[in-house]
């Protein structure tokens, strides 16, 4: 009872009105629900469901966060149900804590897929409500300080989970302590060597660096003072995870970190803020490109305050941050610091409560994208960023991941706006959407409505919104065209056998062999024929049980052969086609394929086979029947023609920049045509040889690194 007394203790001190009994009843349910079970280390196991609920009343959580943290595996650890909860509770604790609950046994692939999936279920459960992922993370803390009872090898899996998810969710909800005890937590278990050595030399300058810390901050406070400033100043190490990663990043030991200590200075108001800025720059030379404004440019997670390094007392570096209280309780207890309760119950709606955190971008993902993996990269770019913040044209901020793109942040506006998206206008230029965001932009988008999303936009975009948005474009524009291929080529061999399409879905067959295959629909089994997957001869003759097919025997098997047969030539060639490499081959003006570009073939009349890339719209439209699978052949060496177009300034010595470019890079130009545009701009098409496309697109990246160069793009048909 004594735990139960201090717990309910702790929340009359930040919530005098609190619904106490709530949290009772929740305690002695929760109890006895797990009294015949024990942890790993022997102990009872409601000391863990206990330890998260005292963990949250450290963030002053309201009482229903605070017994679903007591409640939170009855659900998957007993025989208790959400209904029987919300029958005792309320609809709200029962939501929560199935919210929380971990998700059943289901068969997936791979340990990796089954984590991916758990959390991409745990990011849907969190758009009903934030506090599941607050309870969640409670859950975390409390299995990371008790993690010594298990396995070396569970120890090291459970903690790179943490470090790779966990952490970052912390960061985003500007959670800051739970963050640092969970990155040293990780730490401790993935680099115990690193660790031990780390505490171990901390602990060595204790005394130094406390007295060091005394004096200082007794310092910075006395001279603000006789300024006329309120204000009350405090120091401290930083954590061993952020020394370590310094350490790592710089190559230096332990006794080369300078700035191993950090200041806050807490003032009334947002004018003394910048005001105990200039004063403290008056007193001691800052470092250069050391001070960083997040007073007018919050973090996504909320958070604000002045940062910036100093040559402090004794010529040591120094670390100051300045803020409000109120900036300081935000930093302190991230989200929660924003919640009003009305008798210990959060008092805001779920929209409000859902708007304060900033997850939106990763809580979409998790609703849009199916597949584990492809959703744990996405999610991992959200949450592991560094940040620019660029401006709308109505003046609203935006943040983004640094070295986000101009299509990022169309993407950012409206789906369709990215779709569309064909460049942007900065600061009142045109930039490509390619453009890396600068913090302080304002961006007007460009649109053009013939524009649509193409592979190659995933290779600068940054954000899991634009990944996800452009791959769904492909993966449906991939998929009709399947169909429509599928369809057609299906068709054709059954009128090719007396037959229709309408005769075999008429007589039932269609859905019979789609049965027999365990596909799931007819689209399904066309779009394997489209994709190459299925044979069309193997179909048709399940589709045509009845008909007497011994007097084609051989014919459809090596119908292939014996055209490739009839246009091979003694020619090397830089594909293969079914294994051979001495067919003849052209290729496709429409879409110059270079090696690299995922290719397809096309049997032409009298020309062998043209190959295209598989996107190009000239060949989607052409007789699919006549389509046939080709591959680079890897040990082909050679040059090939591509194609270029650079949007520039029309400035003297233009050509000349681009020549001197593309000479730098290796590259030969066999044809270069420039002309003016208008709008002080030019446009200059290339003929280049290349090996492959990856050589294309460092050409690309070091022509877009010269000045007043607007966009390069690969041109579709050589120059």
């Amino acid at each position: 009872m004594a735990d139960l007394d201090t717990l309910l203790k702790r929340i009359s001190e930040y919530a005098p009105d609190a619904d106490l009994d709530l949290v009772m009843r929740a305690y002695f349910f929760a109890a006895n629900a797990h009294k015949m079970q024990s942890r790993k280390s022997g102990e009872a196991y409601f000391t863990h469901p206990l330890a998260v609920a005292f963990i949250l009343v450290q963030q002053q959580m309201d009482v229903d966060t605070v017994a679903t943290a007591l409640l939170h595996d009855v659900i998957e650890d007993t025989m208790v149900t959400r209904e029987e909860i919300e029958e005792t509770f309320s609809p709200i604790i029962g939501e929560l804590v199935d919210g929380v609950t971990k998700i059943g046994k289901l068969e997936f692939r791979s340990k990796q897929e089954a984590a991916a999936e758990n959390f991409r279920k745990m990011m849907l459960a969190m758009t009903a409500d934030i506090r599941v992922i607050l309870v969640k993370l409670a859950d975390r803390m409390h299995n990371m300080r008790t993690l010594g009872s298990m396995r070396e090898d569970k120890r090291r899996r459970i903690a790179q989970e943490t470090s790779d998810i966990y952490c970052p969710l912390a960061n985003r909800l500007g959670l800051t302590s739970w963050r640092v005890e969970l990155e040293d937590e990780c730490l401790r278990n993935l680099h115990p060597q690193a660790f031990t050595d780390l505490q171990q030399a901390m602990a060595e300058t204790r005394g130094e660096r406390l007295e060091y810390i005394a004096e200082t901050s007794a310092l910075l406070s006395g001279k603000l003072q006789e300024k006329q400033l309120e204000c009350t100043v405090s120091g401290r190490a930083k954590h061993l995870t952020s020394i370590w990663r310094k350490m790592e990043s710089s190559g230096v030991p332990f006794e080369e970190v300078h700035d191993l200590l950090a200041f806050r200075v807490l003032v009334p108001d947002l004018p003394s803020c910048y005001a105990a800025l200039g004063y403290l720059h008056s007193f001691y030379n800052p470092v250069p490109d050391r001070i960083k404004d997040y007073i007018a440019m919050p973090k996504s997670n909320g958070y604000q305050s002045l940062h910036t390094t100093l040559m402090g007392p004794q010529g040591r570096r120094i670390e100051v941050q300045i803020r409000t209280q109120d900036m300081h309780n935000v930093s302190e207890r991230g989200v929660a610091a924003h919640w009003q309760y009305k008798e210990g119950h959060l008092a805001l709606s779920k929209e409000q409560v859902n708007s304060i955190h900033g997850l939106r971008e990763v809580f979409e993902t998790a609703r849009e994208v199916a597949d584990p993996d492809e959703f744990m990269e996405a999610v991992k770019i959200d949450l592991y960023h560094d940040e620019v913040f660029v401006f709308t044209p109505a003046g609203d901020i935006r943040g983004f991941p640094k070295g986000a793109s101009a299509l990022d942040f169309a993407y950012s506006i409206h789906t369709d706006v990215g779709n569309k998206c064909v460049g942007a206008r900065v600061e009142g230029r045109m930039v490509p959407i390619r453009y890396p965001l600068r913090s302080g932009d304002h961006v007007e988008v460009l649109t053009r409505k013939d524009q649509h999303p193409r592979r190659d936009w995933l290779e600068f975009v940054k954000t899991s919104r634009a990944i996800s948005k452009i791959r769904r474009f492909l993966r449906e524009e991939e998929r009709a065209t399947g169909i429509r291929m599928g369809t057609t080529v299906l068709e054709n061999e059954l009128k090719r056998n007396g037959s229709g399409l309408k005769d075999v879905v008429k007589s039932g067959m269609l859905k019979k062999v789609c049965k027999e295959r365990k596909l799931p629909n007819v689209d399904s089994l066309v779009l394997a024929l489209g994709q190459g997957h299925l044979q069309p001869g193997v179909i048709v003759r399940e589709l045509l049980p009845d008909k007497d097919w011994s007097s084609q025997d051989g014919e459809d098997t090596s119908a292939l052969d014996k055209l490739i047969a009839r246009i091979r030539e003694r020619s090397v060639s830089p594909v293969l086609i079914s294994g051979e490499d001495d067919v003849l081959v052209t290729f496709a003006r429409c879409c110059n394929p270079i090696p690299g570009d995922e290719v397809a073939g096309f049997i032409t009349r009298g020309r062998g086979i043209s190959v295209h890339r598989r996107d190009c719209a000239q060949l989607l439209a052409l007789e699919p029947e006549r389509r046939i699978p080709v591959e680079w052949d890897g040990q082909f060496k050679g040059q090939h023609t591509g194609g270029i177009k650079v949007i520039c300034r029309d400035n003297p010595g233009m050509a000349a920049k681009i020549t001197k470019t593309c000479t730098e890079s290796g590259v030969n130009i066999s044809a270069l045509s420039m002309r003016a545009v208008g709008d002080e701009r030019a446009e200059c098409d290339l003929e280049i040889g290349v090996e492959n496309v990856n050589e294309l697109r460092k050409l690309i990246r070091n022509l877009m690194k010269i000045k007043g160069v607007l966009s390069v793009d690969r041109l579709a048909q050589g120059a």
